[in-house]
């Protein structure tokens, strides 16, 4: 009787201790943050908790400080992923090619990627020093005007969302390598013995087979940039003047700035609702671009 229970669960016994995992560090946390999210915790105001209902989210609506980080946010992802998958494309495209010193340049350009966010961000903080930063001192080469970068509220999200680029297109160069790598080579040689040029063969015929892969990878990199946090707090703060300051870097302010705990919640929680809203349009939009 032992060995036939074992036979018919020994599936789960295997998964069990991811489940225990993501229960205990994904799972319990959300779950809190959603109960937080309807109560007035105040450590301004002492440890006492008391539910409030809905009063937290009338209060970030008619924020306008909540607007604000809300355009940025959006302004921010929509920026920075589309950054990453013309780039990763593009990069994918060319390394797809043979020539010398290709496995080189492959491992040259996965070294971002395996930086923690803060490095990254502070080394960036380096190159867009006004004064003596790198990338001022090749505009002063080039005789190209000197640029305020983080501490300029028009540039400071371009700027951020060009390291996040920097740092994150290589994942989207991996998966779109995979991606042309699998792609049948019998259309791709019958485009070419009917005299298709490179680049019609390319907008024709590889990149509707990709389609599919780049509605997956872009969506993961939408919401991850979404979320993004450390990136943003380690360069600027959320600042100049709060221009940077993301929905998460509000939630932040809430929490370890003014002890606002369930206001804070709140916000995260209309994150967490906007992220899942997102990813069921995008999944939809890819089910029917399938059918199509």
């Amino acid at each position: 009787m032992t060995n036939n229970w074992v036979d018919r669960h020994y599936k789960w016994m295997f998964i069990l201790p991811a489940l225990v995992f993501m229960t205990v560090m994904t799972v319990i946390p959300v779950a809190m943050t959603i109960g937080f999210s309807f109560t007035d915790w105040d450590l301004l105001l002492g440890d006492s908790v008391r539910f409030n209902g809905l009063e937290n989210y009338i209060r970030i609506i008619c924020n306008a400080d909540f607007w604000n980080s809300f355009v940025i946010t959006f302004y921010y992802t929509f920026l920075a992923t589309f950054l990453e998958m013309v780039l990763g494309v593009a990069v994918a495209v060319a390394l797809n090619n043979e020539f010398a010193g290709k496995e080189f340049i492959k491992t040259m350009i996965l070294l971002p990627y395996m930086m923690a966010p803060v490095a990254v961000g502070m080394m960036w903080m380096l190159f867009y020093e006004p004064s003596s930063g790198l990338i001022n001192y090749l505009f002063g080469m080039l005789c190209l005007p000197k640029s305020g970068f983080t501490s300029v509220r028009s540039s400071v999200i371009p700027s951020i969302a060009v390291v996040e680029a920097w740092q994150m297109t290589p994942m989207v160069i991996i998966v779109c390598l995979a991606g042309l790598a699998a792609l049948p080579k019998d259309c791709i040689e019958a485009a070419a013995i009917d005299g298709a040029s490179v680049v019609q063969t390319f907008f024709k015929i590889k990149l509707p087979m990709l389609v599919p892969i780049l509605f997956s990878i872009g969506l993961l990199r939408f919401i991850d940039i979404f979320k993004s946090f450390d990136l943003i707090f380690a360069m600027t703060g959320g600042g100049p003047a709060n221009s940077s300051r993301t929905m998460n870097l509000l939630a932040y302010e809430n929490a370890f700035s003014y002890y606002k705990f369930g206001l804070s919640s709140a916000i995260l929680t209309l994150v967490f609702v906007l992220v899942i809203v997102i990813s069921c349009f995008t999944l939809k939009a890819k089910n029917r671009w399938s059918i199509q």
